[in-house]
């Protein structure tokens, strides 16, 4: 890349000098008597080619020293003119010195003279040249500055997303285990098992890397699903699971374990604790360009609510869709008129290919 800049640079620096040398000349084909003409402009043309190496100095020092567009733009005009006289001078002695037309006593007095009437049209060259030059080159940092801030940003809320990721699993796993000793001292000893089983397969899949936090909504329900299994083993038949995803939403991308939490709230605190259990239903469904998810908990005592609304899961899912969606999403909880409990989700749909790398 950095070589490629300089090659660039150039490529475009000669083709722009060669089309303004050419342009000059053709002005010349109209005069009978072409040739001291032609020649004035070569020599204006290369000497202004020249001083672009000097223009291209000061730029490069004026905005390394980050200085003032007034003060730039003065100094730019003023070595401009001062670099256009020297351009003229140049043709002007080229002209008199092969053009056959220095006549006069005082061939350098003509020469200085010329020089100085014909001066406006290299400077104008010059000014331009170093306004196209100063512009590209704070168009290239502006958009140097947008990546890096671009960057900067994207590994911000990628660590704000593994640091509310790994929040998750130590928390789960706290439940988890209290749930295996219980069972252990019930001697439920082929049920504990089979929890251990699901636990060990839950935390493969859960601390397996994902491609900056984020997996489907079908691998997400898979997690889901295995989540499921290991409460029916505590709860039994206490607790009725529903759940429902629209086929065209499977491929959306959402945070890894963003539903797990809240699926662990609703058993939790709205469905273990009461003897007859209750019913929990997820579904996910596409409105639009928008993805809907519903988590509804058929069972949730008012003692409980308050418990639900400033949990952890409720915390930390609301801080990781902040991070990941910025404002481009909507998340609501709260108890319903039958006594349960309901989370709500809206998120864009993004398939796995549309993500941004």
């Amino acid at each position: 890349m950095n070589r490629a800049r300089p090659s660039r640079f150039w490529r475009i620096q000669i083709a722009g000098w060669l089309a303004y040398g050419l342009i000059s000349a053709l002005g010349a084909l109209p005069y009978r008597n072409a040739y001291p003409i032609l020649l004035y402009f070569i020599g204006t043309t290369v000497a202004a080619f020249s001083a672009s190496l000097v223009m291209l100095a000061l730029c490069r020092r004026l905005a390394a020293r980050r200085t003032p567009w007034p003060n730039t733009f003065a100094l730019i005009v003023v070595c401009s003119y001062g670099l256009g006289i020297v351009c003229s001078i140049a043709g002007a002695a080229l002209e008199a010195r092969y053009g056959h037309i220095g006549t006069t006593s005082q061939p350098w007095r003509s020469i200085a003279f010329v020089g100085f009437a014909n001066a406006f049209s290299p400077t104008i060259m010059l000014v331009a040249w170093s306004a196209l030059y100063l512009g590209a080159s704070h168009w290239r940092e502006m958009q140097q500055r947008e990546r890096e801030l671009l960057l900067a940003e994207s590994l911000a809320r990628e660590s704000e997303l593994k640091a509310l990721r790994y929040q998750i699993t130590p928390h789960f796993l706290f439940n988890t285990l209290n749930g295996i000793s219980t069972l252990v001292g019930e001697g439920e000893t082929q049920s504990a098992r089979r929890m251990i089983a699901l636990l060990a397969d839950f935390l493969r899949s859960t601390l397996l890397p994902t491609r900056q936090g984020d997996v489907t909504i079908a691998e997400e329900l898979a997690q889901v699903q295995r989540y499921i299994e290991i409460e029916q083993v505590r709860l039994g038949h206490r607790l009725v699971v529903t759940m429902h995803c629209d086929r065209e939403v499977q491929d959306t991308c959402v945070p890894h374990l963003l539903l797990q939490p809240l699926i662990e709230n609703a058993i939790r605190h709205g469905i273990a604790p009461r003897a007859e259990g209750g019913r929990l239903s997820l579904a996910i469904i596409r409105d639009d360009d928008w993805v809907r998810i519903s988590i509804h908990n058929s069972a949730c005592e008012l003692h409980e609510r308050s418990t639900l609304s400033g949990g952890l899961g409720l915390t930390n899912t609301a801080a990781r869709l902040a991070a990941r969606y910025r404002d481009n999403y909507r998340f609501s909880a709260s108890g319903d008129a039958s006594h349960g409990w309901l989370v709500e989700i809206e998120i864009p749909h993004h398939a796995k290919a549309d993500m941004p790398p």
